[in-house]
């Protein structure tokens, strides 16, 4: 059972010959090329040539699949930590010093 169907036509503007390849079930239009051949020979070896190259980009069976590597995550910067911030002079004034004990006992 065929996949598609080739068939080449002359353009009559050129005198060149073009390929088109149809689906066979319903005869739709799946790829023109330009009328670049000079006989129906020369498309056809375009046509084979076109497909040599094709195949000759796909994997070999063989061949471990290609899997791309996700790039390694960036570690987040830690915000640095602003520093205290002192009291004022009237506030420091009523706290008690740091180590000491404060005068007032309540």
């Amino acid at each position: 059972m065929s996949q598609f169907q080739v068939q080449f036509v002359l353009d009559q503007a050129s005198g060149k010959y073009l390929a088109e390849m149809h689906n066979p079930d319903n005869g739709e239009l799946l790829v023109r090329t330009e009328a670049l051949y000079d006989s129906q020979a020369a498309a056809a070896m375009g046509v084979i040539e076109m497909f040599k190259n094709a195949i000759l980009q796909f994997p070999r069976k063989d061949a471990k699949p290609r899997i791309r590597k996700a790039a390694p995550k960036k570690k987040a910067k830690k915000a640095a930590k602003k520093p205290a911030r002192k009291a004022s002079k009237k506030k420091a004034a009523r706290l008690p010093k740091r180590g000491r004990r404060s005068r007032r006992r309540g």
